[in-house]
């Protein structure tokens, strides 16, 4: 009885407790909602530091915590900025003052810039090679800052509070940097844009209320707001300030400034008129709220002039019917025909805004017709009226991008401002579903979701470059499935990789491998292929492997009696049936097996040309660095013969490129290209006729994309028509562009298919052509373009500069978001070093055409720019106008000991052995290296690279320069060192051609010609169309090898002298005979 009375007791309690408790359904149902509403706050991932993907146009966040802003304004402040994922795990706890959107930058976290009490848990440490906590690393040097990381925004520089800042902020589109004279991408008050200075009260004008923009209600795009954005009053913008639906961004007083030519455009198509900054607007609106009868030259009395843009509205019919109303907040209310004040036009001598102009035209909707450019010779900039005098800032319509002149002097200008091309796009973290850091479908069960689990941990590169030759072997992978199909016997993964090996062989090994299933290693192939960890890419990857995989015919069913193998079923695939986790290892097996597999195989197909051609990087001259789109028929065939004349198609020079801006803007009826009639009056193939009767081969140029990058008409969506015209015209080269491309990039197959098509399609023509793809190294081409291409850029254009740091071109290694443009020769170089391996005969890495000869570098920088572009097996295409050449340039160009390395057969690129520190240059740039190339023969070629601000001695070991030799052989052995022999030493420049002997031959002297040209054994010229270069090294021609200076003992030092942003190259070959009784060193 106690017992049952103690049991009800607690069975009372336990129903009185309860009602304060959860059922397991209420409490899973509430995490759930907790976690759908974290997922609502911090909707994307945030596991990974965006350093990795280098400089981005990225949301940042200031800490004030670990940089608090400082006392005064003059102190010294070194800001720093995060990303959003090191804003949520290493600085969550802090407060934070977002930035918003800013351009070109990489995530400070972990670096100098932030005591290294507050480390980056989110970064891989370069000592341990795990994740965190990382701090004190070196900070990025493209990064650029402005006070808003001191929590300091706009002109006023008012500290920013969140609790109590009202209203609406403006981006600057940000044209300079503060340390420019600019504003770098500020954030504005609308009264502090108009000057009218935070001391400007809204509603305490004369007891009126500040003109309203009602029409507004909250944040747009581009701009900042805080606060209660439902509150009318909030979005109120003092007079003289455009409607926010009237404009997409502006740039402020400051940027136009600094871009003084930009001023030209205010009032013209696609940009309003100029909004002045003037304090003695803060007088008129006084004067203004309280006119009551007062005229409007009363009310105007004593504002100062302001010059406006005369003639903007050109045409009568083109002005507005009706008026701006007085009140209007259009910055329209300057009349920009006046050429005096800028006063508001009355309505029909009303000062109150009526209802029915709301829908009038105004000033800012008076605009001209774009106008047509049917050439670059046209400028559309100089038809503009002069710029407004006085200080303003340019408000910019939604299509103000369509509206610029872009004929060839107009984009040197553009071109330093991509923002003002194209609309920027802004990283983005990948999105958290279903609150999984990552996102994704993995865990679902099925068979897809597990396959997409299984190849996210395969390394991208090297999965894409799997699949990727898998796209060539369909066909044959279906023939070697279908024996273990019909039989059911086990498809293991070494079946899969024995399988591929064999493919390398002969056609019988293919069948025995089909026809068995099993097989052993496969000889070992003797290239070492870099493994290139390329940016995440969510998506892509599964994406790519799957849609292969989707052609395959057959189910593929678990073996149970032999764990990992999978046995082959015919039938159709049928992905809803295979849920089993045992179906998704079998999935995992077979595609981690084959992406393995077939790297090998990658490094086989590329390493011979798809079509045949670039045995040897192509060589040859393109318009575009000298000349730009001023172009013509006159100038490629007055070209043409100076290469004759000067012996350079005779070194190897034998392609005239024609690059943009040599068609017309419209096709033809049938769709076809149509040559310019004013620069080709007798068309393409009389031009290229002529030059392929002075021995030479011709190169056109166009573009992945509906337009070139000047605009002309790409050959997106026409490949095969545009393949045949450039096939009938005698086509040799093609250069195909990146621009307008729709965007088509982002993911190596997609840049593959639209770079793939346009190749297919020039080999459907018949007629050999040069592919020269030229995509800037978007999506890493080195890694899959060698069976579709002859060469591939791999970074952004070149300039005219050794080392001098450019923000238009953001990047310093290769595996770069933002390719940009305005790279320097040191910034190309570095970004080639760690891919260098992936040149290879019929597919080169092309660093851009030379500058050599264009007037930005010493003549030491040129000749180290040179010898470079030749190490690496760039191309070597002259940029620079050879008939006006100097005797220096012709010198340098005209190399053959140097053009030799580029040329040797055996198609090896240099690499380089080390990277030091050395004494900075002006543009805190300094470094050394050591770069070695095998040659053909034996030979060796080395580079002695003085990127540093003086002259140096740099000492090259030969335990360095055979580093790569210093393996173990078969049984422990280690075999016979090249270290271990002496070496003569050829120096590649010291018979460099003197100027009296250039000059004459620039200069045509037919008698010096014939002396020099024609001596077989001359030491400063070469003639390769006579002799190739392999067989001009096989009898040891004295122009290919150099002047011999020295020789070094085995184990030896090779020490040299190397000018400032210079270089020393030399040519080692084996000594024969006795070896030397001490080291020499040059």
């Amino acid at each position: 009885m106690g017992d049952h009375l103690d049991g009800e007791a607690n069975s009372r309690q336990m129903r009185a407790d309860s009602h304060d408790s959860q059922t397991a359904s209420e409490f899973i149902d509430n995490q759930l909602q907790l976690e759908a509403d974290a997922r609502e706050a911090l909707p994307y991932t945030f596991d990974h530091c965006t350093q990795t993907l280098g400089p981005l146009r990225q949301n940042l966040y200031s800490c004030l915590t670990c940089k608090p802003p400082p006392k005064s304004t003059s102190d010294s402040y070194t800001p720093a900025g995060l990303c959003y994922s090191c804003s949520i795990v290493c600085h969550g706890e802090h407060e934070l003052v977002e930035l918003f959107n800013r351009r070109n930058f990489t995530c400070d976290c972990g670096t100098i810039r932030l005591p290294a009490t507050s480390p980056c848990t989110l970064r891989i440490d370069p000592a341990t090679g795990v994740k965190g906590p990382v701090h004190s690393q070196p900070a990025a040097q493209g990064n650029t800052y402005n006070k808003n990381f001191e929590n300091r925004f706009c002109g006023c520089g008012e500290l920013y509070d969140a609790h109590t800042e009202k209203g609406t902020m403006f981006q600057c589109l940000g044209l300079a940097s503060e340390v420019d004279g600019g504003c770098g991408e500020d954030w504005w008050h609308s009264e502090c844009i108009l000057g009218l200075g935070r001391g400007w009260n809204r509603e305490k004008i004369n007891g009126q209320p500040a003109v309203s923009n009602d029409h507004s209600n909250g944040v747009t795009t581009g701009s900042r707001g805080d606060g209660d954005h439902n509150n009318e009053n909030h979005d109120d913008l003092p007079p003289g300030f455009p409607r926010e639906d009237d404009f997409e961004t502006f740039i402020c007083y400051k940027c136009l400034n600094a871009n003084p030519w930009i001023r030209r455009y205010a009032g013209s198509t696609g940009f309003l008129p100029p909004v002045p900054k003037t304090t003695a607007l803060l007088d008129w609106a006084d004067r203004y709220h309280a006119a009551g009868e007062r005229t409007e030259e009363e009310i105007w009395d004593g504002v100062p002039p302001f010059r406006g843009r005369a003639g903007a509205l050109s045409n009568e019919d083109e002005k507005p019917e009706t008026a701006l109303p007085l009140d209007s907040a259009h910055s329209g209310t300057f009349s920009p025909d006046t050429g005096s004040n800028p006063r508001p036009v009355p309505s029909s001598g009303s000062l109150k805004r009526k209802a029915e102009d709301d829908d009038a035209g105004s000033l800012t909707s008076a605009t001209s017709k774009k106008p047509k450019i049917e050439t670059t010779k046209d400028c559309y900039y100089e038809s503009l009226p002069e710029p407004a005098s006085g200080t303003f800032s340019l408000f910019l319509k939604e299509d103000f991008r369509d509206h610029f002149c872009r004929c060839a002097q107009c984009y040197l200008n553009l071109r330093k401002h991509p923002q003002l091309l194209e609309e920027e796009e802004s990283y983005e973290p990948p999105l958290s579903e279903n609150g999984e850091v990552g996102g994704g479908s993995v865990g679902t069960g099925s068979l897809l979701d597990r396959g997409e689990a299984a190849l996210n941990n395969v390394d991208r590169v090297r999965a894409i470059e799997g699949v990727m030759v898998y796209n060539h072997l369909k066909d044959k992978v279906k023939s070697f499935l279908q024996p273990f199909a019909e039989s059911g016997q086990a498809v293991g993964p070494e079946d899969i990789k024995a399988y591929f090996e064999k493919l390398r062989g002969d056609e019988q090994a293919i069948k025995a491998a089909a026809t068995t299933g099993t097989g052993g290693p496969g000889d070992e192939d003797n290239r070492r292929e870099q493994i290139i960890n390329g940016r995440p890419s969510k998506g892509s990857l599964q994406d790519l492997a799957l849609r292969d995989a989707r052609e395959f015919h057959g189910v593929l069913l678990m073996n149970q009696s032999n764990e990992g193998e999978c046995a082959c079923a015919s039938a159709e695939w049928q992905y809803s049936s295979m849920l089993t986790a045992n179906m998704a290892y079998c999935m995992t097996s077979i595609l981690t097996a084959m992406v393995t597999s077939v790297l090998p195989l990658a490094s086989a197909l590329g390493s011979t040309s798809y079509n045949g051609l670039a045995k040897t990087p192509q060589m040859g001259w393109d318009n575009w660095n000298a000349y730009g789109c001023e172009i013509d028929a006159a100038t490629l065939l007055e070209t043409a013969q100076k290469m004759v004349d000067f012996g350079l198609r005779d070194l190897g020079y034998n392609h005239v490129i024609l690059d943009d801006c040599w068609s017309n803007m419209e096709r033809s009826d049938d769709g076809s290209l149509v040559a310019n009639a004013t620069k080709f009056p007798d068309g393409i193939k009389v031009v290229a006729d002529e030059i392929h009767s002075m021995g030479l081969l011709f190169g056109m140029y166009s573009s992945a994309g509906l337009y070139t990058c000047a605009q002309y008409l790409g050959s997106l969506g026409h490949e095969e028509q545009d393949a045949q015209t450039f096939a009938d015209w005698g086509v040799d080269y093609l250069k195909y562009d990146n621009c307008y491309n729709q965007g088509q990039e982002g993911n190596s197959l997609i840049t593959f298919d639209r770079y793939n098509t346009m190749s297919e399609a020039l080999n459907k023509t018949g007629r050999p052509i040069f592919y020269s793809m030229c995509n800037w190294g978007r999506d890493y081409p080195w890694n899959w373009a060698q069976t579709m291409a002859n060469s591939w850029r791999i970074s952004g254009d070149i300039y005219d500069s050794f080392d001098r740091p450019d923000d238009r071109c953001p990047c310093t290694t290769y595996d770069c978001p933002l390719p940009g443009f305005h790279c320097s020769i040191m910034n190309i170089i570095g970004k080639v070093a760690p891919i260098v391996d992936k040149g290879q005969p019929g597919g080169w890495n092309d660093l851009d055409a030379l500058e050599v000869g264009n007037g930005g570098m010493s003549d030491d920088e040129y000749k180290a720019h040179f010898s470079m572009w030749a190490m690496v097996k760039s191309p070597l295409i002259m940029g620079t106008n050879i008939p006006k050449m100097t005797a220096s340039t012709y010198s340098i160009l005209a190399n053959p000991a140097v053009i030799a390395i580029s040329q040797d057969s055996a198609g090896t690129p240099a690499y380089r052995v080390w990277k030091r520190a050395a004494e900075m240059d002006e543009y805190n740039q300094g470094e050394q290296s050591l770069w070695v190339m095998a040659l053909s023969g034996g030979d060796y070629a080395i580079a002695m690279l003085n990127a540093g601000n003086t002259s140096m001695e740099m000492k090259a070991t030969l335990e360095d320069i055979f580093t790569d030799k210093a393996t173990t052989g078969g049984g422990g052995t280690r075999a016979p060192l090249p270290s271990s022999s002496g070496w003569g030493i050829y120096d590649l420049w010291a018979n460099r051609m003197d100027d009296v002997t250039a000059n004459s031959i620039l200069q045509g002297n037919a008698t010096v010609n014939k002396t020099i040209m024609g001596t077989s054994k001359s030491t400063m010229v070469y003639n390769a169309t006579e002799m190739a270069y392999s067989d001009g090294i096989g009898i040891s021609h004295p122009a290919l090898l150099g002047i011999k200076i020295s020789s070094v003992q085995p184990m030896g030092t090779i020490s040299a002298t190397v000018p400032r942003h210079g270089v020393a190259m030399y040519r080692l070959r084996k000594q024969e005979g006795a070896l030397m009784k001490k080291r020499d060193e040059l």
